[in-house]
């Protein structure tokens, strides 16, 4: 089979039926198949194309299923080498269809085109476009268009300037008419159903172009499409709310302002627990000192007035969040149960309880009541648990809804990829988009070298990595070529299921999967290795205010010789490093080096991080890890060990490394940096051991 057609109908029976003859008058001199899908029309279109053209096949679905569904539901039971799907109000010229099939089979680097389209009065219609900015967006979604006709980004979204008699590879073509060959939708993909109504064209066209497959608009095809943009009417209409929701969608999921935000998805839940359990908190102690108020008959004790404890709010706000933090209610894990976050809100309030209780009765303050304090513990349960529910309801209906998903790549061989993906789909409710996979024998999105420009180049956030890759080393790639790339790994190993104890285990089938931290964790940790970083800076600079006196000290004396040495970092990037050698060749204290505070301070040199090498040694150890050299590290007190181990250890350390890790390296290695003690192949040229 040539060409399958395919056709999507919803109470279209005049247009189809119009749509049909035309096929039947105008048909392709190849092989081709006819389908129409119909999404429960209420009228008779299904009787009339099953009596009316008896070789067309006809599905009907039991609801409304949307259109991008119902093209999938076509392609499926399709079997032409080429797809095209057709609107019902199409209708095809004398010569059209075959001039398409011509130019794919001419044209083997095109994985979609679409024909000319002409309203009904003959005049063009504009079908080829320009991907979507910001200043289109504003102009074709808001009275703006209309005050500014004429604006160049309306043209150069329309292609207004351009002679539409010319083939020509264009961003996207609306979906009227699409033809689509079959090996490209096997390494692409069908229509994201996501896209009920609207920007299923936008989409698709996009991911054509991200696969590296073009797309054409063929003016030697010409077709009428009787085009009415009904979404366009009235706000109020149910077309326009369609076109908008969509919209949303797709810039969900490919702009690069919503994938920023949505790799750094943890740090904006936090905030937002954050703020939800500061008015819950608080709502929780004016809840309790009203009732404390109402009940005062009961009391001996008088209320004191509430400015009296202005103190004490904030003192309870500081305690409530330390305690929350450390109970670890802000890392925020879909995987939660509400039992379990229920029992962290309970140990928390309990824990701060004791000890604004404990506070109040060392201070001796009389004015805080006790009663307001035990009230305001049990509102504080009630109510902390309450938003958080309504956050993760929330949470769940966007899932529910197909946002906020959460776009991962697989890698691992085939058989491991098809069965993780198959558990994953089975699952909705994990709210995972699986984008494709690296590795294995099948079409991928690229190898696992290129791991950071897959990741930014599809929006991944999560990748999932397979037993196999432990077996095959590609493990220590996946870790080195994500040190850049802001996303989770989630491991699958049996191992994971014996970890316990940690909300990071998770178990999909037969497979049990642990996670690494990723994404806003290490944007955080990040941040507080910047934050060292220059105030190392600043103190390696203070210290030189010394440097004069010991320079001339060291010259005069003979004792101290004072150089710099060129050196190699991570990517072969070249550095200089500052010496100061005492007679019989030991490194003197790294605190007699001011130098090192510039490059600290400009961000050339990281307090800790990757050694650096000698640029004799470094041509076949230092790869591009991303990671910056560093002062110390762990590497600072390694022994004689193979010295690419120590590097791939390094790499590993530097990618994962908690915050509590980065401060015990740093206090492990002061003492080697006070003395200046390094490594013996850091600075011997020769061992390489």
């Amino acid at each position: 089979m040539d060409l399958s057609i395919i056709i999507i109908t919803y109470n279209s029976r005049v247009p189809v039926e119009k749509c049909l003859r035309s096929i039947a008058q105008n048909p392709p001199s190849c092989s081709y198949e006819t389908i129409v899908i119909d999404n429960d029309s209420s009228d008779d279109t299904v009787e009339v194309v099953s009596n009316g053209f008896p070789d067309c096949r006809v599905i009907t679905n039991e609801d409304n299923r949307g259109y991008s569904r119902g093209v999938n539901q076509g392609i499926d039971i399709s079997g032409g080498e080429f797809a095209l799907i057709l609107n019902p109000d199409i209708e095809v010229l004398e010569g059209s269809l075959d001039r398409l099939i011509e130019f794919m089979r001419n044209h083997p680097e095109a994985g979609m085109a679409g024909a000319k389209l002409l309203y009904p009065d003959g005049t063009l219609q504009y079908s080829c476009r320009s991907f979507y900015t910001i200043s289109t967006l504003f102009l074709r979604r808001t009275f703006l268009g209309k005050v500014f006709p004429r604006a160049r980004a309306l043209k150069d979204h329309l292609l207004l300037d351009y002679d539409h008699e010319k083939e020509r590879e264009v961003d996207w073509l609306i979906g009227a008419c699409l033809i689509v060959r079959s090996n490209a939708l096997e390494k692409v993909g069908k229509m994201d159903e996501r896209f009920f109504l609207y920007f299923e064209d936008t989409d698709w066209c996009f991911r054509m172009h991200q696969h590296d497959w073009q797309v054409w608009y063929v003016p030697s095809s010409v077709m009428t499409h009787s085009y009415e943009r009904s979404s366009a009417r009235s706000v109020f209409r149910k077309p326009f709310l369609l076109h908008m929701l969509s919209l949303l969608r797709y810039y969900e999921k490919w702009a690069s302002a919503f994938y920023f935000f949505r790799r750094h998805r943890g740090v904006l839940k936090s905030f937002v627990f954050v703020a939800g359990d500061i008015v819950a908190i608080n709502a929780a102690f004016f809840a309790a000192y009203g009732l404390r108020g109402a009940i005062q008959p009961f009391f001996t004790n008088s209320l004191y007035p509430l400015d009296w404890y202005a103190f004490f709010i904030v003192f309870y706000n500081l305690i409530f969040f330390m305690i929350f933090l450390v109970g670890g209610l802000y890392r925020i894990r879909r995987e939660t149960t509400g039992t379990s976050e229920l029992f962290k809100v309970v140990r928390s309030v309990l824990t701060t309880f004791a000890i604004l209780l404990v506070a109040t009765y060392l201070t001796r303050i009389r004015i805080y009541s006790r009663a307001v304090l035990l009230g305001q513990a049990v509102f504080t349960i009630v109510f902390v648990t309450g938003i958080r529910n309504l956050f993760r309801s929330i949470q769940a209906h966007m899932v529910k809804a197909s946002f906020d998903l959460k776009r991962i790549l697989l890698i691992g061989d085939d058989q491991e990829v098809e069965e993780i993906a198959k558990l994953i789909r089975e699952r909705p409710s994990l709210g995972m988009d699986i984008v494709g996979h690296v590795g294995g024998s099948g079409e991928v999105l690229g190898d696992i070298d290129d791991l950071a420009s897959i990741a930014e180049r599809f929006r991944i956030q999560e990748i999932v990595v397979m037993p196999s890759c432990f077996e095959d080393d590609s493990i220590s790639a996946i870790i080195r070529n994500s040190v850049q790339a802001v996303f989770s790994i989630r491991i699958v190993a049996p191992v994971a299921r014996f970890i316990g104890g940690t909300e990071r285990v998770e178990k999909l089938g037969r497979f049990y999967t642990f996670q690494v931290e990723g994404g806003a964790h290490q944007l955080m940790r990040r941040g507080i290795a910047r934050v060292m970083d220059v105030s190392a800076g600043l103190l390696f600079l203070l210290s030189g205010i010394c440097y004069p006196f010991w320079l001339m000290y060291g010259r005069a004396s003979g004792r101290l010789s004072f150089f710099s040495e060129q050196r190699t970092g991570p990517g072969q990037k070249t550095l200089s490093w500052p010496r100061v050698v005492r007679q019989g060749g030991r490194e003197a204290s790294d605190f007699l080096k001011p130098s090192f505070g510039l490059r600290l301070l400009t961000g050339k040199l990281a307090l800790v991080g990757m050694p650096s090498l000698d640029p004799g040694k470094a041509g076949r150890h230092m790869i591009d890890t991303g990671l910056k050299p560093g002062i110390t590290g762990k590497w600072r007190f390694s022994g004689p060990d193979d010295l690419e181990s120590i590097l791939e250890d390094e790499v590993l350390e530097g990618r994962w490394r908690t915050t509590t890790g980065y401060f015990e390296i740093l206090f492990e290695s002061f003492g080697y940096m006070l003395k200046g003690k390094y490594p013996l192949w850091f600075f011997n040229k020769e061992m390489d051991k």
